[in-house]
């Protein structure tokens, strides 16, 4: 491992190489990734979430894009993680977009 990659999981900033660069951690910028990750792959699960796009509590940033008119589904689904560890989690579903104001 790099000294770059080091430092980058060691500020909790480590992404998959496709997620393109860290843009900020505030809650509108883990939206826009979570809202830029569903229009790429049509889901999200809480595991995509906190592994390849940085967000640990992907919950609260779905309800808020919910709340700003975007319609997502959830299905709950077994899914296991890197460490290999089964967790009941949330997968998210793109249904349709807000309309843009």
């Amino acid at each position: 491992m790099t000294d770059k990659e080091k430092a980058a999981t060691h500020e909790g900033a480590a992404q998959s190489k496709d997620q393109g660069q860290f843009n900020g951690n505030d809650a509108d910028a883990q939206r826009r990734r979570i809202l830029e990750f569903l229009r790429q792959h049509r889901s999200l699960s809480t595991i995509d979430a906190r592994h390849q796009i940085d967000v640990l509590h992907p919950a609260a940033r779905v309800m808020e894009l919910r709340r700003i008119g975007h319609e997502i589904m959830t299905v709950w689904a077994h899914e296991y993680t890197p460490e290999g560890r089964k967790h009941r989690v949330a997968r998210y579903h793109l249904v349709q977009e807000a309309s843009p104001c």
